[in-house]
């Protein structure tokens, strides 16, 4: 079955969910930033960016985007591989199947992508708090790994501090 067309307010819904989980989240200081764009694209989509503090990758940027019938998320994990294809490639596969609501993919440029996508009604506070939560963990769990293995020679793990 598929998910009804998103009413003509969703854009205003979906925009009023992601402000009350930034406010309930930007005070421990893991949201950098939300973007929205006011108006649709060509499409007649409308997309907004949440910029999240990582441990091992800096800034994750996660974009929502609504569709006709589903909000869309993603994040890059990593750009291009230029090493290891195989091992790495391996790697996600296996990855893969051990991540729930999420999957990962090779998406624009052959970068590796991180997504979902959730029917428009779908989109609660929770919801979003979930795939938000989910994302920033994987890609904090496969990120180290897979720079390693794809970008070897340029991607040097940083080391945390005892605490």
């Amino acid at each position: 079955m598929r998910a009804p067309i998103g009413a003509s307010n969703a854009p205003e819904e979906l925009d009023a969910v992601i402000r009350e989980w930034e406010r309930l989240w930007h005070a421990n200081g893991l949201v950098a930033d939300v973007e929205h764009a006011s108006h649709s694209d060509n499409k007649g989509q409308y997309h907004w960016m949440i910029r999240l503090r990582g441990d091992e990758k800096d800034v994750i940027a996660l974009w929502l985007t609504l569709r006709q019938r589903t909000v869309h998320f993603e994040t890059q994990v990593m750009p291009a591989p230029e090493e290891q294809f195989e091992t790495l490639y391996k790697y996600l596969l296996v990855k893969n199947a051990e991540l729930r609501d999420l999957h990962l993919a090779i998406g624009p440029e052959e970068g590796i992508y991180l997504l979902t996508q959730v029917p428009i009604g779908e989109v609660t506070l929770e919801r979003l708090d979930e795939i938000v939560g989910a994302t920033m963990h994987y890609v904090d769990e496969i990120f180290p790994t897979a720079m390693s293995m794809g970008l070897a020679s340029l991607y040097r793990r940083r080391r945390r501090n005892p605490t």
